[in-house]
C-alpha cells in the first residue's frame, strides 16, 4: 500500500486514474483534508471486487492536502501500476504546492532557480523550505542535496552552486521548515544558458548496443529528433524523436530531453546490422533541423563495457 499526498485548492474536480499492470488489481481510496486527528474517505473503488483499473473524480471542498491511497485488492499481493491525477479546468496555482516551475522545465537561467508556491499553501501558518537536490541528467539515485532555501511571501529563490553542471537534474523538494516532505520532488533541468547541449559525460550504456544520452535541445511542434552517428564510417547507427509531454516543457523552443538510442541488431533476413558502433568508435550525437541537416552537439568515444573487460575508456572527445 502507498500514500500519495495531492494538494488542491478548492472548489475543483480532479480525476484520479490507477491502472494495474500485468493482470494484477489495484485499489484505490481518496482521503479528505486532516480534521481533529483523522481523514474522511471521500472517494473509492476496487474494495469489494478485484479490478484492474480504478477511475474516480473528486470535487474539493477546501484547500488542503489531500492523500490517494493505492493498493492491491484486499492487500492480498504485491502490484505495479500506474497512478495519473488530472484536473482539466485547473491552472497551475490551483493544484500543486509549486506553481511554478513545473516538471521538465529548464530552470537556473543566470544560475538562480526562482520559484513560485501554488495557492494551496497561501492559508498556511508555517515557514516553507524548497531543497535543492542535483544529479547528472536522468540519473536521480544519484542526487545530493546541494542547497536549501526559505521562501518569501510566495516566493522562493536558490541560488545553484558552482558544483551543479549544466544539463544536471534539479529535484525541488518542497517541505516545512524543519519538518515533514509536503512535495517529494519537482524533477527540473539546468540550464543557466539556453543553448543546445548533450551530456556526453553521462551516458547511460544498456545491454547489447543500447546508449542512453540527455541534454538540452530545440523542439518543434512538440518534437525533439536526434541522431546517433559514426564520425569515422558517416553513416546512422540509430535516431530518436522525443515527444514533449510535461507540464513544464514547451512546444516550440529549447528542452530538456532523454533520449534511448536502440540499433536494430539484424535486418529482416537475419544479417547483423553493419552499422553497428564498436568500442573505440567515435560517434556524435545532434539533431535533425527542419531541412534534414544534421547539428552535432557533441562526440565521445563509444565503450559499453558492461563486462568490465574492455580495453576502451569512453567519455567525450572533441568534434572533428
Amino acid at each position: 500500500r502507498n500514500v500519495y499526498p495531492l494538494w488542491l485548492d478548492a472548489g475543483i474536480a480532479v480525476d484520479v486514474v490507477a491502472t494495474a499492470f500485468d493482470e494484477g488489481s489495484v485499489r484505490v481510496a481518496v482521503l479528505g483534508p486532516l480534521r481533529n486527528g483523522r481523514r474522511d474517505v471521500i472517494a473509492s473503488g476496487g474494495y469489494s471486487t478485484p479490478r484492474s483499473n480504478v477511475e474516480l473524480t473528486i470535487e474539493t471542498t477546501e484547500r488542503s492536502e489531500y492523500l490517494v491511497v493505492v493498493g492491491s485488492h484486499r492487500l492480498e499481493s504485491a502490484t505495479s501500476y500506474q497512478l495519473t491525477a488530472h484536473c482539466p479546468d485547473c491552472t497551475s496555482e490551483q493544484t500543486d504546492v509549486l506553481a511554478v516551475p513545473k516538471a521538465g522545465a529548464l530552470v537556473g537561467t543566470g544560475g538562480i532557480v526562482s520559484m513560485q508556491l501554488g495557492n494551496v499553501l497561501a492559508d498556511r501558518d508555517f515557514d516553507i523550505e524548497v531543497e535543492l537536490w542535483a544529479s547528472p541528467p536522468a540519473q536521480w539515485w544519484n542526487g545530493t542535496k546541494v542547497a536549501t532555501s526559505v521562501a518569501s511571501g510566495t516566493q522562493v529563490n536558490v541560488i545553484v552552486p558552482s558544483t551543479v553542471a549544466a544539463a544536471d537534474d534539479l529535484r525541488l523538494v518542497v517541505r516545512e521548515a524543519g519538518g515533514r516532505v509536503l512535495d517529494t520532488g519537482v524533477v527540473t533541468r539546468f540550464a543557466p544558458v539556453l543553448a543546445p547541449m548533450v551530456r556526453t559525460d553521462a551516458l547511460l550504456y544498456g545491454d547489447l548496443v543500447s546508449v542512453g544520452a540527455s541534454g538540452i535541445a530545440g523542439a518543434f511542434e512538440g518534437v525533439i529528433s536526434l541522431s546517433l552517428r559514426s564520425e569515422v564510417r558517416a553513416v546512422t547507427i540509430a535516431d530518436a524523436d522525443i515527444y514533449i509531454d510535461l507540464p513544464g516543457q514547451v512546444g516550440n523552443g529549447f528542452n530538456a530531453f532523454d533520449a534511448a538510442f536502440n540499433p536494430e541488431l539484424f535486418d529482416e533476413q537475419g544479417t547483423l546490422n553493419p552499422n553497428l558502433p564498436t568500442n573505440g568508435e567515435l560517434l556524435s550525437i545532434g539533431t535533425i533541423d527542419g531541412n534534414g541537416g544534421y547539428r552535432r552537439m557533441g562526440c565521445f568515444e563509444y565503450c559499453n563495457d558492461l563486462s568490465g573487460q574492455e580495453t576502451c575508456t569512453g567519455g567525450p572527445r572533441t568534434c572533428p
